[in-house]
């Protein structure tokens, strides 16, 4: 995103400012539902095909799995502008 435009990424303080992890750890069940939920409409609006609504939900199961087990990370690398 900065590439081209900025000599630097953004300040240190900024991204931990516009990291929202503490959030997404407390919300990520619902958000995940609503994912879901969000890639069954586009299948039956016609936008995505079934099969790609299937991988999306599948993605999503296991990233849910990836969580509730603790072996997703959360590295801070993972919410920093790169």
């Amino acid at each position: 995103m900065w590439g081209g435009q900025y000599a630097t990424g953004p300040a240190d303080i900024m991204a931990e400012i516009n990291a929202s992890i503490r959030f997404d750890k407390a919300l990520y069940a619902a958000d995940i539902a609503g994912s879901a939920a969000h890639a069954t409409m586009l299948a039956e609006a016609g936008i995505i095909t079934g099969t790609d609504a299937a991988a999306i939900i599948e993605g999503l199961g296991q990233i849910q799995q990836e969580i509730e087990s603790g072996s997703l990370s959360s590295r801070k690398s993972l919410r920093t502008f790169t």
